[in-house]
């Protein structure tokens, strides 16, 4: 028998997991007063997805990570 493991990393998100992601993308857009549609938030974007495909999904612990990525 051939078992593989993989690693949550790999899995697809949910809509639920997606809906977290727009909602802290939102939050953090929101808290700056940024422009959403510059390139910067494509870079935002995909650091949401992915702490949320490592594990993180709450929407609020999302966003203060995102902030402290960013005052770096």
């Amino acid at each position: 028998m051939n078992t593989q493991i993989f690693s949550t990393h790999d899995e697809p998100l949910s809509p639920e997991d997606l809906n977290v992601c727009k909602a802290a993308f939102d939050q953090i857009f929101q808290a700056q007063r940024a422009d959403p549609k510059t390139h910067e938030a494509n870079d935002i974007a995909a650091l949401v997805i992915e702490l949320c495909r490592q594990g993180i999904r709450d929407c609020d612990q999302l966003a203060i990570l995102i902030r402290k990525v960013g005052e770096q």
